[in-house]
């Protein structure tokens, strides 16, 4: 008899578990995804946060800048916050985030996130870091200098000139030791024009 309860007890114990762990994966679908911001964005190692045109980039830099566009290399980095709501009334956890760039509806760039997400139940927020690198000059090879700084000012967010840029977003949750995604989500950002 005791073996039964025992045994009673361990199966309710793993359906709870995969009942909370259910609840979680539906809680993904659920949730609402957004760009939350641009963050430290650099190009050839120089930051652009409050610079609206070329003008505005220090002799110096703008030197280090013209360098790496001599050597055709002018890296761009960027962080893109993703925030993620949950207004379900259960936590959910995102295990695995894969992600692509579009510009213009052209992928430019993709990656994943291998690491657990928590997003709090009840209208809690997660901000997800993107962070992603990319080289101007292979993108955009016959561009001008100042044409490839206006484009990274543009992602950058703080630039004069627009640019439409996307992030689809596909979340992983695992069940049973089985990932299961949502499928991608676009989200849409006109950077630049401020």
């Amino acid at each position: 008899m005791k073996k039964i309860k025992l045994f009673s007890g361990f199966i309710l114990l793993v359906a709870l578990v995969s009942c909370s762990a259910l609840q979680s994966a539906l809680q993904i679908v659920n949730c609402k995804y957004d760009i939350a911001g641009i963050a430290n964005p650099t190009v050839a190692g120089i930051g652009l946060n409050n610079i609206t045109n070329i003008n505005q980039i220090k002799a110096m830099d703008l030197v280090k800048i013209t360098a790496a566009f001599a050597t055709k290399n002018l890296p761009l980095s960027v962080t893109i916050n993703i925030k993620a709501t949950n207004p379900g009334s259960v936590a959910a956890t995102v295990q695995r985030l894969d992600w692509a760039i579009d510009l213009e509806q052209k992928e430019i760039l993709k990656g994943a996130i291998n690491q657990a997400i928590n997003i709090p139940s009840n209208g809690g927020c997660a901000i997800i870091p993107v962070s992603v690198g990319i080289d101007l000059f292979q993108l955009f090879s016959g561009e001008t200098r100042d044409d490839l700084l206006n484009f990274a000012m543009s992602i950058a967010n703080v630039g004069e000139s627009s640019s439409k840029v996307s992030i689809r977003i596909k979340p992983t949750v695992v069940i049973g030791g089985q990932p299961i995604s949502t499928g991608f989500i676009t989200l849409s950002k006109t950077t630049g024009s401020k």
